[in-house]
């Protein structure tokens, strides 16, 4: 058990390394602007062509309106352009400005994605001024380092020792995938922001799960772990609604866990309950608001009947290409190329049937050439884990972390540890329908690996020792 003067001593000095690699990250954007972040090179060479985009212009001391503009047909430039938005009152609606039309007055009701990433943005410039981005660093940066501490309340339920907890902390501040996404061009994305709530998630399960592994579990510790959990995660989903499925992936494994092990099964039960009435009911006010303007009852549009996931299946994979290599985009479009017009046609002009017709023209060309979609996948499956190839350093980083990963599953005897289980699970499964973007693994590195490296570290020093 770690007494309080070592606990402070973990945080002093995570606090002065984040302080030195924070200024070593505003010295690498105001020397190079967001192209440093090459995990996302190819995007940006992309929309450099297509979008008058000048994503190595823009610094730390410009304004959101310009990283708006230099980061065009970006995700963060759309939170960016809501979030400009929100600060001049017009709600969740976004700021119709683009390099052709930098002083634009249009403001365009706004869906697509979750709203809570331009809300923090919009807020952020009410409170401190449209003219620089540096509080937002900030921002991000203090949400990094929390992040990086909620890791090691969850890491010290698997390990003890005060060195272990701080390699723990060291790995999540340090994690390559997340600096050089997160602090560059992602400095304005959703996963900085939804970081700590999905954290949280992890340890009130953690919580829940060691509970229920003891002599006499309490019904109201049930309770509260399972509000604990499904507030994080209906809360993370206001970020990327994504982890609203997590939630559900979550729920079902926990009861597929309970069914095969006979054990708990009331306390498990309790538990989903209880968690997917909190995460429905957190997410049902933005629901609703998308239902009575827009017309359709979810957290995002492009998730609504899986309309962008469906336009990445079936979109010209050789087009996708140009701004996502080594991706995995266009699976559909690559096995049947004659049906992709006829689908997205459909799609675009009722997201319900043409999600249904979808699915029906993914499954048969699937079973018609189950073997060039397999290798289509497989081909380019290790950038989902260890990142771009071209990028030696972090796919180094990632293929490490993977190994102690599974060197860690081997120790344990694959003993089922769902707060460090269910995540890499849940991208395994929903990997056949989205294109490989090593930014949607980043909990994987940047959560549970570092946990699990320590754990292969003090296991082998005990060894030898």
């Amino acid at each position: 058990m770690k007494t309080v003067p070592q606990k402070i001593s973990i945080v002093f000095f995570l606090l002065v390394i984040w302080l030195i690699v924070c200024g070593i990250l505003v010295y690498r954007i105001n020397t190079y602007g967001a192209f440093a972040s090459l995990c996302s090179a190819k995007t940006l060479e992309y929309i450099e062509k297509v979008g008058k985009a000048q994503p190595g212009s823009i610094r730390l001391n410009q304004s959101y309106s310009q990283w708006a503009l230099a980061l065009n047909l970006t995700d963060p430039s759309n939170y960016i352009k809501t979030g400009l938005g929100f600060a001049e009152g017009k709600g969740i609606s976004q700021k119709n400005i683009s390099p052709e039309d930098p002083n634009s007055k249009n403001y365009l009701a706004y869906y697509f994605q979750a709203p809570g990433t331009p809300a923090v943005i919009g807020t952020m410039i009410k409170i401190f001024g449209e003219k620089s981005v540096v509080p937002y660093f900030i921002l991000i940066s203090t949400l990094h380092f929390i992040t990086a501490l909620l890791v090691c309340v969850l890491a010290s339920r698997f390990i003890e020792g005060s060195a272990y907890i701080f390699g723990v902390g060291l790995l999540s501040l340090l994690c390559l995938p997340a600096l050089d996404y997160n602090f560059d061009s992602g400095l304005f994305s959703s996963e900085p922001l939804v970081a700590p709530f999905v954290v949280a998630s992890l340890i009130a399960l953690s919580d829940f799960w060691s509970s229920i592994r003891g002599k006499s579990p309490s019904y109201k510790h049930t309770c509260l772990t399972a509000l604990g959990f499904g507030s994080a995660l209906g809360c993370a989903s206001y970020f990327r609604d994504v982890y609203a499925t997590f939630a559900c992936f979550c729920f079902i494994g926990l009861v597929l866990s309970g069914i095969i092990q006979r054990k708990r099964f009331k306390h498990i039960l309790l538990f989903v309950l209880i968690g997917s009435i909190v995460v429905a009911a957190i997410q049902y006010p933005w629901e609703k608001r998308n239902q009575k303007y827009l017309g359709e009852f979810t957290m995002a549009g492009s998730s609504y009947c899986g309309f962008s996931r469906w336009h990445q299946i079936w979109d010209d994979y050789r087009e996708s290409s140009k701004w996502s290599w080594d991706a995995g985009v266009g699976l559909g479009n690559y096995l049947a190329p004659e049906k992709s017009k006829e689908v997205l046609d459909l799609l675009d002009k009722d997201k319900q049937a043409g999600n249904k017709y979808a699915w029906r023209c993914y499954i048969e060309a699937i079973c018609r050439k189950p073997w060039q979609a397999i290798t289509y996948k497989l081909g380019v499956y290790d950038t989902l884990w260890f990142g771009q190839r071209s990028h030696w350093y972090i796919y180094a980083w990632c293929l490490l972390s993977t190994l102690c990963f599974f060197t860690f599953l081997w120790l344990t005897r694959f003993r089922f540890v769902p707060e460090l289980w269910l995540f890499p699970l849940f991208l395994l499964c929903i990997s056949p329908f989205m294109h490989y973007e090593h930014r949607y693994a980043q909990p994987f590195f940047f959560f549970i690996t570092p946990i699990t490296v320590m754990c292969v570290i003090k296991y082998w020093r005990e060894k030898v020792t």
